[in-house]
Formats: structure tokens, C-alpha cells, sequence
């Protein structure tokens, strides 16, 4: 592609910005379409996305990225006038060709145009627009929706590219102009495409996983937003001038002492409310709904239905629910290989069901929501469920555990076994995922995010996996706590209670100690020992333990004693301190020591 300046540089990234949202909505819009059919209001919807699409890239000179929404958009418009009945062959070739409209706006987008074959997808919508195509039964009883412009075989498919400095009145058709909505583009004709070649097969539908137009680097604000923030960075301001003007009182040598300390603390407490008020309109600016996740699903399910015989039905609950985007972006890969698993092993077959005594579709269940300053994110089936038997009899045969150790195991440890790498109840290996396979990358991807995963089933009655996150990455409550003089961080989610207890009541079962809480018996992690960390006094009597909870796990870390709650940000140790067990990260505290956060989950983990 030639050079573009910077004012056509501007126009390109507003045409891939719109196309970019328009596509994303469109996957959604086609699946909600096979199930309502005679939503007149969505149908149209998906039509001016196709057309606004075509006219833009039109305008551009995209001649690839304009055959193929043409052809789609002459489809689609047959379907709006009834002349088509909504069908999964024909939404099969709708969904390529959009597909295929992604791939080329990502060749755009990279500024990398390749030569990609488009005839064979072209060819698969050429045969809808005949008059022998099927037509609704009803098409000659309802009539066609209000016209609107559409492209004609004179259209702009086959017209020249109009140069940036004319007019937009140049096109030869209004339809192939852009939308008042859409942006005016660069008309620099790719060289890729100047000459198209024969070139290799059209590519497999991604069936939405592969999309990758999401773009991460930009962030859409409510202004509302904005002007909270710059509220809050004006009360910052003022706070600052009220602290030169006290510095510049304390220099004076006849400063009241007294009314010093007054105002510098009065100073304190609005600094620490404003910045308190600041950090929360920038977390809330970093926010995004989950949404941007959960909206790739639908595609997912549909296609796996049909690849698999079965008959599925998703229900997404919460897709509203604000989360950080750091959290959304590494949440998409699990959430992929849960409903993977689900949707292969976990739901079954229409006959299977049938015969099970369950109607004949079944119900996956993809649920956000927040719970303190966790989000709670559930995948949630009601197929056969997981036979914790087979599980184990599974692990016996890959000598993963012995005879002895399963009969010992409650049905948590033996749902942790699903964990193992490599481990998988499938008898043959197949494109897609059984229970396990995969599911350690879901265990270590959940854990980056310092999250947790937690499972329950009932065999032949389904099963839900519970997925419990942080709202953000970048800072946390926690509980700072002293160990001989060192000071540690301990996410406050993971915290349970704190109890001061004498360490008479210390028991030493199998090489373990051990504290009766109530009615259960914890095991303890002494911190000291974990870290290596030197006895600076004699050993105290008393001592308190800090009772942390991953899942169903419990645990308590003995620490010398309690230094309170504190808001920290979490500052990465770097690659070479990256992997250091039970270690998440570490603060700088606010006399500029350095306190290491500690990972309770990898901790119980370094311990067993």
C-alpha cells in the first residue's frame, strides 16, 4: 500500500473504527436473527451494517472487501423483503462471508493487503439470489419493509475509485457512498488488489474465536466520565497549592506549632480523600463490560451445535458487568475451553437426553456478576454432569494417583484431578476439547489473574464452573501483616478471619501442624519458615494466624502480628523475579519499603 498522509491516515482509522464496531455487533445480531426471524427492526439493523461496510470500503478502493459485501448484502436484502426464509444453510454462508469481510478489514487493518481468494465464498451466495432460491411461505402475504438504497449491478462494485480530493457526489451511486454515519476514507487503491491472482483456498469460518478486530489499545469513556475526572484533578490542584502555601509557612521561623499540625492534618485527610475519589474515576475509566467477551459465544455455541448434532441453547446473564480491561483482555482464552468442554462433553446429544428423561435441547449458562470487589463468572450446563468414578478410575490408569490414594479423596480433590495436564477422560483425541484437556491452561490462566476456579456437579444433572476474578490488576485491598520485622501483603478476598492464638495449641499430625478451629482441622503455614526470614527475639507464646480461603481449601499463615488494612499497588518483580512460588508480586509501602504480596493459592500449593 502506498504511503498515506496523516490527514488520510486520520480518515482510515475512522473507517476501521466503525467497521471494526459494526462487525462486532453483527456475529450477535445474525445468531439472534436465526431464532426471530420476523424481527423486521433487526434485520434492517444487519442490512445498514452490511451496506454502511460496502459504501465505505467503496469510497476506500477496497475492491475485494466491495465484492464480497456486495454479494451479502444483496442476500440480506432479499431476506428483508421476505423473497428468503432465514434457514442454518443459508445463515451458514451469511456467517463465511462475514467471516471472510473480517479477515479482509484485519488485511487493512495490519496495512499488510494480501491476495485472498473471495470467488468461493461469492459462489456459495450466488445461488440464494436466483428466483428458483426458497422464499418464505409467506413472502407474498407481507409486504416488504420501507425500501432503502440498495446496491444495484451499475453500483460502485464495478465503478471506478473516486479520488479523495472529489466530491462525495462523484460516486455514481448513492449506495456505494458512505453513510452520513460512516467515515470518508483514503481512496488509495491497495496494490494487492489493483491485480488480483488466483490465489489459495478461501479461508474456514472462525466461527467467531479467531476474531481479532477488537482493538486493545483504545478505550470508549462516557463523557459523564471525563468530567468527573477533571472535578477530581481540579480539587487535586487546589490541594496542591494549599500544600506549597503550608511548606512556605513552615519555613518561617515563627510558625505556630500547633496550628501547623492542624492544618497539615486537616491537608491529609482531603489528599487522601481526593486521591482516593481520582483513583476511582481512572479505575472506572479502565472499565469495560464483560460483554466485549461474552459476545463472541453465541457464534461459538452455534457452530459447535451444528459441528456436534446437538442441540444447544445459551443463555448469558450479567453481560453488563464492569470489569477491568486488563481482566477482560486474558479471560477470553478460559472462558473458551469452558465452553468448549461443556458444549462437547458435558452436554449430550438430543437422543441421549431424550432417553435420560431431559428434554431434547440443552442449557448452557454463561453468568457475570460482582460480589465485592471480586467478579464472579459462572459456566453453568445441565448435561450428564462429571462421574467422578471414571475420573478417578482414569487418573489410576495414567498412574497419576493409586488405588489408595482415590479411596482417601473427597469429590473436590478428585474434581482437581481434571487439572493435570494432559489429563482427559476422552477415549479418542478429536478437534475438540473433553473435560481436561485444557483445563490446566484455564487452572494457570486463572491464576495469573490471581483468581480462583472452583467446581460442582451432580452426575446426570450438569455441572457449573465458577470462576471468581479481581475487578482490576492494579491495585487491591489487602492485609499487611509482620513476620520477625518483614512486612507482607495478603490480598484481603483471600482473607477469612484473623485469630490470635497460643502456639501450645499447635498440633503436629503427620509432620504437619495443625490448629482445631471450631470444627475443622487447619493446617498451618508458618511464614517465616517459607521465606527464610531470621528470628529477631525470643519466641512468643502468642502468635496470630491469618485463615485464607482458595475454593474449598483452608489454611492459616502464622505471622508475629497484625499491621492493618491497607489499599497497595501491585508492581510487577520483573521477568527474573517473575516465577517465585507463592510470591503474586510486590508494593512499595509508605515509607518506601518494598513488601512482597503473597499468592495464597500458589502458597497452599508450595506446601503440600
Amino acid at each position: 500500500m502506498p504511503p498515506i498522509d496523516c490527514e488520510d491516515q486520520e480518515l482510515l482509522d475512522g473507517f476501521l473504527a466503525e467497521t471494526t464496531e459494526l462487525l462486532e455487533k453483527l456475529d450477535d445480531d445474525l445468531i439472534a436473527l436465526e431464532k426471530a426471524s420476523d424481527d423486521t427492526d433487526l434485520m434492517n439493523r444487519i442490512f445498514r451494517s452490511i451496506h454502511t461496510i460496502k459504501g465505505a470500503s467503496s469510497f476506500l478502493g477496497f475492491d475485494l472487501l466491495v465484492k464480497v459485501a456486495h454479494k451479502t448484502e444483496d442476500v440480506l436484502n432479499r431476506l428483508r423483503k421476505g423473497e428468503l426464509a432465514v434457514n442454518p444453510e443459508l445463515m451458514d454462508v451469511i456467517l463465511e462471508a462475514t467471516d471472510l469481510v473480517k479477515l479482509l478489514v484485519s488485511d487493512i487493518k495490519a496495512g499488510e493487503i494480501q491476495e485472498r481468494e473471495t470467488e468461493g465464498t461469492i459462489n456459495k451466495l450466488l445461488p440464494f439470489l436466483t428466483d428458483t432460491a426458497g422464499a418464505s411461505p409467506a413472502a407474498a402475504a407481507v409486504p416488504p419493509p420501507p425500501s432503502e438504497p440498495v446496491s444495484g449491478p451499475g453500483d460502485a462494485a464495478s465503478a471506478p475509485v473516486t479520488p479523495l480530493a472529489a466530491e462525495p457526489a462523484a460516486v455514481p451511486d448513492s449506495s456505494s457512498a458512505p453513510s452520513p454515519a460512516a467515515p470518508s476514507v483514503p481512496a488509495t487503491k491497495p496494490a494487492a488488489e489493483a491485480a488480483p491472482k488466483k490465489a489459495p483456498a478461501p479461508p474456514k469460518p472462525t466461527d467467531g474465536k479467531g476474531d481479532d478486530l477488537s482493538d486493545n489499545t483504545t478505550v470508549r469513556v462516557d463523557v459523564k466520565r471525563l468530567d468527573d475526572l477533571m472535578n477530581q484533578v481540579g480539587e487535586l490542584v487546589l490541594e496542591r497549592n494549599r500544600m506549597i502555601q503550608i511548606n512556605q509557612d513552615l519555613q518561617q521561623s515563627d510558625v505556630n506549632r500547633t496550628d501547623f499540625n492542624e492544618e497539615f492534618g486537616k491537608l491529609t485527610k482531603r489528599m487522601s480523600f481526593v486521591t482516593s475519589e481520582l483513583q476511582m474515576q481512572v479505575l472506572k475509566m479502565r472499565m469495560i463490560p464483560v460483554e466485549k467477551v461474552f459476545k463472541k459465544f453465541p457464534r461459538i455455541v452455534r457452530s459447535m451445535s451444528r459441528d456436534l448434532g446437538k442441540e444447544v441453547e445459551l443463555l448469558i446473564v450479567g453481560e453488563e458487568t464492569e470489569l477491568d480491561r486488563s481482566v477482560v483482555d486474558e479471560i477470553g482464552d478460559p472462558l473458551i475451553h469452558l465452553i468448549r468442554n461443556a458444549m462437547d462433553h458435558g452436554l449430550e446429544t438430543p437422543e441421549e437426553r431424550l432417553a435420560a428423561g431431559k428434554s431434547r435441547g440443552g442449557t448452557l449458562v454463561l453468568a457475570a456478576v460482582h460480589e465485592g470487589n471480586q467478579i464472579i463468572i459462572s459456566i453453568k450446563d445441565d448435561g450428564r454432569g462429571i462421574d467422578t468414578e471414571r475420573v478417578g478410575r482414569k487418573a489410576i490408569e495414567k498412574g497419576l494417583i493409586t488405588e489408595e490414594q482415590f479411596a482417601a479423596m473427597g469429590q473436590r480433590e478428585v474434581f482437581d484431578l481434571l487439572f493435570l495436564p494432559g489429563f482427559s477422560t476422552k477415549e479418542k483425541t478429536t478437534d475438540l476439547s473433553g473435560r481436561g484437556v485444557g483445563m490446566d491452561v484455564v487452572k494457570t490462566n486463572i491464576k495469573k489473574l490471581n483468581g480462583l476456579i472452583e467446581i460442582k456437579s451432580t452426575k446426570e444433572l450438569g455441572s457449573e464452573f465458577i470462576l471468581r476474578l479481581p475487578l482490576t490488576l492494579a491495585i487491591i485491598q489487602s492485609l499487611l501483616v509482620e513476620v520477625e520485622g518483614e512486612i507482607y501483603s495478603i490480598p484481603l478476598s483471600s482473607v477469612l478471619e484473623t485469630i490470635r492464638v497460643d502456639q501450645r495449641k499447635f498440633h503436629l499430625i503427620g509432620g504437619q501442624e495443625v490448629l482445631k478451629l471450631r470444627d475443622i482441622v487447619l493446617p498451618l503455614i508458618r511464614l517465616q519458615k517459607v521465606f527464610n526470614v531470621q528470628p529477631r527475639s525470643e519466641e512468643n507464646d502468642f502468635c496470630y494466624v491469618v485463615v485464607v480461603g482458595a475454593a474449598e481449601k483452608r489454611m492459616g499463615l502464622v505471622v508475629t502480628r497484625l499491621v492493618g488494612q491497607q489499599e497497595v499497588a501491585i508492581k510487577s518483580l520483573g521477568n527474573y523475579l517473575a516465577n517465585i512460588p507463592g510470591i503474586a508480586g510486590s508494593t512499595i509501602l509508605g515509607d518506601g519499603r518494598v513488601a512482597l504480596i503473597i499468592d495464597p493459592v500458589a502458597m497452599s500449593e508450595v506446601c503440600e
